[in-house]
């Protein structure tokens, strides 16, 4: 089978041992499954006519959803259940994948991960990743992001990644096309996502 999409090296952060959701597989196996996905439902990651893809915050910027029988090979924190006497711990350190910002304070559960009920890919068509010179591969589209979670609400894109893009800051995406009153109810929507306000 050609691949038309192929694993960005920013997604290989995502691995067992890292607190993002990570594919319980090889970086082959899921470009080989993203790719199969697409063949199934005979789309293409612009046409939006399906409920496998989504539109993604721009252009060249596609959302494809996992469907529910492949959901079991991946594995998240997010959404997870707190409970009292959950292990957690805090380290001070710079991001994988952003090393060339400064160093913050993250809190990581030390529990294990949970099986996937949901799961999304971020993909990037070649274009918009040779806009910043970081496609990895000549593939026609890359996973840059493995979002995966337990509950059915999508969260919104992470404040910090709204702010990586509107200012089209080091490893930021340009967002074309938005205007500022867009992107500033983007970033409402996230802080008050992150501080657990739903409208």
């Amino acid at each position: 089978m050609k691949r038309t999409v192929e694993v960005n090296d920013f997604c290989k952060r995502q691995t067992e041992d890292s607190q993002f959701t990570h594919f319980y597989g090889t970086w082959d196996e899921l470009s080989l499954l993203a790719t199969e996905i697409l063949m199934d439902c005979k789309c293409h990651p612009e046409c939006f006519e399906c409920e496998v893809l989504s539109r993604g915050y721009r252009d060249g910027v596609s959302i494809l959803h996992v469907p529910k029988n492949f959901v079991h090979a991946f594995f998240t924190y997010t959404d997870y259940p707190m409970f009292e006497g959950m292990k957690l711990s805090a380290v001070y350190e710079r991001v994988p994948g952003r090393e060339h910002e400064p160093p913050k304070v993250q809190i990581r559960i030390e529990e294990e991960k949970k099986e996937c009920k949901y799961v999304d890919l971020i993909l990037y068509s070649h274009e918009v990743l040779e806009e910043d010179g970081d496609a990895s591969t000549n593939a026609t589209w890359e996973i840059v992001s493995i979002n995966g979670r337990l509950n059915k609400e999508t969260p919104p894109m992470d404040p910090m990644t709204i702010v990586r893009n509107w200012k089209h800051l080091p490893g930021g995406t340009e967002m074309k096309g938005a205007t500022p009153e867009e992107v500033l109810e983007m970033l409402c929507k996230s802080i008050m996502w992150k501080n657990g306000v739903r409208e």
